[in-house]
């Protein structure tokens, strides 16, 4: 068992919990267990608890993290503090007990405690963006549906099998637009990213897609410090969606010279 000492971010103040847990631990799983056990805990926000919704994104030991997907071993070992930062020793109370400092992601609406609500995130989405990577392309045909609707099971021989197709790998957490030091007006990692994607599955909308790269608060903004790839819980890596939009940007520039 390891000793911590939660302190999470309550508005003007600080609540401070000690508790004892196992290394396998996450973060969450000490919110809920207090939280179960009628403690009252600030504010948080969650749902699936295996890193697939983005919903419980908060700063921990100053580092913007998923609470889900970080254990109590993480917290007990060197840790950044700092994306791309060096692995720092945790900080200990007089008792020998492990900091954990929660608080909300930066550039978020604070709703309370740690929950934050993410408009900044959405509203620079690109409006229909395709979520699946696996759109049926010229050659492929859908499956059709059988007389109540439903899709058959055996496809047709005229029908070619996508393979192996999965969901975008952004989950919309917001760690990245949270960690972004571009302090000007800019859309955002996360809304680059999806540009990009949605420049690659869609041809019919490249010229759309560039055009929101090329805007004054599109990819221009960004000056390659990376803390956005580096604390992606899903290898989305928005800088390489970046940099890809300006290679586009440049290619189309120069053949209109």
């Amino acid at each position: 068992m390891t000793s911590l000492v939660l302190r999470i971010s309550d508005g003007a103040s600080t609540a401070e919990f000690r508790v004892e847990a196992e290394p396998h631990r996450t973060v969450l799983d000490l919110l809920e267990r207090l939280r179960t056990g009628n403690v009252r805990v600030p504010a948080y926000r969650h749902s699936c608890h295996h890193g697939s919704c983005g919903t419980c994104g908060a700063i921990i030991n100053g580092l913007a993290s998923l609470m889900c997907l970080t254990r109590v071993s993480d917290l007990s070992l060197p840790r950044p503090h700092l994306p791309g930062g060096p692995a720092l020793d945790p900080v200990l109370d007089d008792s020998g007990a492990v900091v954990v400092v929660l608080e909300p992601l930066a550039r978020m609406t604070v709703v309370s405690g740690v929950a934050v609500e993410p408009s900044s995130l959405f509203s620079n989405l690109p409006i229909d963006t395709a979520y699946l990577s696996g759109v049926p392309d010229e050659g492929r045909s859908p499956l059709p549906a059988d007389p109540v609707g439903a899709m058959v099971i055996q496809p047709p021989a005229s029908w070619r099998p996508l393979g192996r197709v999965r969901f975008e790998g952004c989950i919309e957490c917001g760690l990245c637009v949270s960690v972004c030091p571009v302090a000007v007006p800019f859309i955002g990692p996360a809304a680059l990213a999806a540009v990009n994607r949605e420049r690659e599955k869609r041809p019919e909308r490249v010229a759309a897609m560039l055009d929101i790269a090329a805007a004054p608060d599109g990819a221009g903004p960004c000056a390659r410090h990376l803390a956005c790839s580096r604390v992606c819980p899903q290898a989305v890596y928005p800088g390489k969606h970046i940099q890809m939009l300006r290679n586009a940007l440049t290619v189309v520039a120069a053949a209109g010279k």
